[in-house]
C-alpha cells in the first residue's frame, strides 16, 4: 500500500475583504473543487492585486497557495519559487506563522522528490516556527507521520497522525480531520488493522464529500480500492479504483493516475488477466518516471516483478526488483527494502 500525501496548506484566516482576498478566496474554492488551472488563475490574479496594493500578508499567502497549485500541475521549479518567495516574505514581515506554512509546503515538495532528509529537516524548522497555530501543528504533525510511514516506523507514524487529529479538532479544521483520518486509515492497512483502517477511510470520504474535497475524495476511493485489494474482494476493488482514476484523471493529477493504474494492474495480475496486468502495470511506472516520483516507481517496479515471476520470467523480475530496491533506499524505506531483498533471494535461489 501507497504512501499518504503530504498536506501543504489549510484554512485562510479571516481578513478584511478587498479584491485580493476575493481573488484568494475563489482560488482556493476552485482547489478545493479540483479546478486546479483556474486556481492558479485566480492565485495569479490575487499575487498582482496583493503586490499592487501593498498587502504583504496576503502576498505571502497567494505566492504559497500558487506554489502548491502549481506542484500539483508538476511544475516543481516554480514551484519552489514561489514557496520561497513566500518563505522570505514571511520572515521579512517577522510573522512566524506564514513562515512555517511555506516552509511545510517546500518540505513537501522534498518529500515528493525523494529528498527525505530534506523534507524531515524543513518540517522540523516548520515546527519551530508553528507555535500555537492548531491547523499549522496539525499539518506539520501529520507530513512527520508520512516520512515515519514510509521509512517503516509503523508505531511513531501513528502517534504523530493521532497528534494531528487532536489539533485539527481542537481548530475545528474539517479539512485537516479528513486529511488525518484518511492517514490513520492508511497507517492501519500497513499495520494489518483493516476494519479500524476501513472506518478511518469512510470517516474521510465523508468528510470530504460534504466539504466538497473532490481531490481527497479521489484519495479515499483509491485507498479504499487497496484495502478491498488486500481482502481479496478483487470486483470492488476493481470498481473503487477504476472510479478513483476518472476521478484522477479529470483533475489531471499524474501521481493519483499512477497509484489508481497500479492498483488495477494488481487487480489484473491477482485475477490471472496477466496481459491487462501488465499494461496497467507499465502505465502506472512510465506515469511515476515521467513526474519523477520515486515512491511510485519503486511501488510499480515491484508489482511488475511480481507479475513477470509468475511468468516464469525470472531474469526481467530480478531487474525490476532490483531497481525497485535501489529506489526504496533512496527514500530510506527500511521495510520495503527487506520485502524486496527477500523476493530477490528467492528468485536466486
Amino acid at each position: 500500500m501507497s504512501s499518504a500525501r503530504p498536506s501543504s496548506d489549510g484554512p485562510s484566516p479571516a481578513r478584511e475583504r478587498g479584491p485580493a482576498r476575493d481573488a484568494l478566496d475563489a482560488g482556493r474554492e476552485h482547489e478545493v473543487a479540483g479546478h486546479l488551472d483556474a486556481a492558479a488563475v485566480s492565485y495569479r490574479l490575487a499575487v498582482e492585486l496583493a503586490d499592487a496594493s501593498a498587502d504583504p500578508t496576503l502576498l505571502v499567502e497567494a505566492l504559497r497557495r500558487l506554489g502548491v497549485v502549481r506542484h500539483r500541475q508538476s511544475a516543481s521549479e516554480p514551484a519552489i519559487a514561489l514557496c520561497t518567495g513566500s518563505y522570505r516574505k514571511a520572515l521579512e514581515l517577522g510573522d512566524r506563522i506564514l513562515a512555517g506554512w511555506a516552509q511545510n509546503a517546500l518540505a513537501g515538495f522534498s518529500f515528493e522528490a525523494g529528498d527525505l532528509l530534506e523534507a524531515r529537516t524543513q518540517y522540523l524548522n516548520a515546527l519551530e516556527l508553528a507555535s500555537d497555530s492548531a491547523p499549522l501543528l496539525g499539518r506539520i504533525e501529520q507530513n512527520l507521520g508520512i516520512l515515519d510511514s514510509v521509512q517503516g516506523r509503523h508505531g511513531d507514524a501513528l502517534a504523530h497522525y493521532r497528534r494531528a487529529l487532536e489539533a485539527f479538532e481542537l481548530a475545528g479544521d474539517e479539512a485537516g480531520c479528513a486529511i488525518a483520518l484518511h492517514n490513520l486509515g492508511l497507517i492501519g492497512c500497513r499495520r494489518g488493522e483493516l476494519e479500524d483502517a476501513e472506518r478511518s477511510l469512510n470517516r474521510s470520504a465523508a468528510i470530504a464529500a460534504r466539504i466538497g474535497d473532490v481531490y481527497l475524495q479521489a484519495l479515499c476511493e483509491l485507498h479504499r480500492a487497496e484495502l478491498l485489494h488486500a481482502r481479496q474482494l478483487y470486483d470492488e476493488a476493481s470498481r473503487r479504483a477504476e472510479s478513483a482514476l476518472l476521478r484522477f484523471e479529470s483533475l489531471g493529477d499524474v501521481r493519483g493516475r499512477a497509484e489508481a493504474s497500479r492498483v488495477i494492474g494488481q487487480v489484473l495480475r491477482d485475477t490471472g488477466r496477466p496481459v491487462q496486468a501488465e499494461e496497467r502495470l507499465r502505465a502506472a511506472l512510465t506515469l511515476a518516471v515521467e513526474d519523477g516520483w520515486l515512491l511510485g516507481q519503486a511501488e510499480a517496479s515491484r508489482e511488475l516483478a511480481r507479475l513477470h515471476q509468475r511468468a516464469g520470467l525470472d531474469g526481467e523480475a530480478l531487474s525490476l526488483l532490483g531497481e525497485a530496491q535501489r529506489l526504496f533506499r533512496r527514500l530510506e524505506a527500511r521495510l520495503e527494502v527487506e520485502d524486496v531483498a527477500q523476493r530477490m533471494a528467492e528468485l536466486a535461489a
